[in-house]
């Protein structure tokens, strides 16, 4: 596995319309301040703290992305339709050398929800990890009723490998989730 500090910074990665590109605090805080406030993606994943406004947004894409790069704690991508604004987010965490795998989250705005932007995000973002950072599997979890999520990763490869109950707590209602664990190796990818 090569960790993402041992690439020259976050490429651009395309297909089609659909962009992962380096994050910026002057084009995304916009985004990640509208994302961390969005019920569904405050919902469905844990952590999501809202930005207290624009400035705050933008101080954290200033600070975070990178550092967690550089340390090889995380790889976050702005996701974008053509060269506008970011409508949403791709990140791979948890690294583990020992098994050579990471876990893929992609989360959009709700104007941009669409099986086609979700899945071309999620493509390229696991296609990032297997073909640039040489990992042998990522895996994903979705809240046991988001099924939106089941499906995008059901359209691209990803074979449900487990389920675990109450697995993680909800970022806006703090409801305890039960997960969905789906695992996708490199020859799955499609």
């Amino acid at each position: 596995m090569r960790p993402p500090s041992s690439l020259p910074g976050p490429p651009t990665l395309v297909d089609g319309d659909v962009l992962l590109r380096p994050p910026s605090a002057e084009q995304d805080a916009d985004t990640v301040l509208a994302g961390t406030r969005d019920p569904v993606v405050r919902e469905f994943l844990q952590g999501v703290i809202p930005h207290r406004d624009r400035s705050a947004a933008a101080e954290w894409l200033d600070r975070v992305p990178p550092r967690l790069w550089a340390e090889d704690r995380a790889a976050y991508f702005a996701v974008a339709l053509g060269a506008g604004p970011a409508v949403g987010w791709a990140e791979l965490v948890d690294f583990r050398a020992e098994t050579e795998s990471a876990e893929v989250v992609v989360w959009l705005l709700p104007e941009a929800r669409s099986l086609r932007t979700a899945t071309r995000a999620l493509r390229l973002i696991c296609r990032f990890g297997f073909e640039q950072l040489g990992l042998a599997r990522i895996d994903a979890y979705a809240a046991a009723d988001n099924m939106p999520s089941q499906v995008m990763g059901a359209w691209i490869g990803f074979r449900r490998a487990g389920y675990r109950p109450a697995l993680f707590r909800s970022s806006g209602s703090h409801r305890l989730h039960d997960a969905v664990h789906a695992t996708l190796v490199p020859e799955d990818l499609c």
